[in-house]
């Protein structure tokens, strides 16, 4: 388990690398090819792995559901 300081670098490093996507309009980081590389690199150097991947995973699924849920018509 990363020590307090680790995690919150980590933290940081993966809200850097979502504001990319947001201003991108990436929705699912599987998609962004060379876009925001290098943002997703210093992430996956600064957070376990497992975390890391557990990220990109997450924001998809978050992503997703949000424009579900936009999309969806009113009762």
């Amino acid at each position: 388990m990363p020590a307090r300081q680790e995690r919150k670098l980590c933290h940081q490093k993966r809200d850097a690398y979502y504001q990319c996507l947001d201003k991108h309009g990436i929705e699912d980081p599987a998609t962004a090819g060379t876009t925001c590389q290098e943002l997703r690199q210093t992430m996956h150097a600064n957070c376990p792995e497992a975390w890391a991947d557990y990220f990109e995973k997450l924001r998809a699924m978050k992503k997703r559901q949000e424009r579900l849920y936009k999309d969806r018509p009113e009762p």
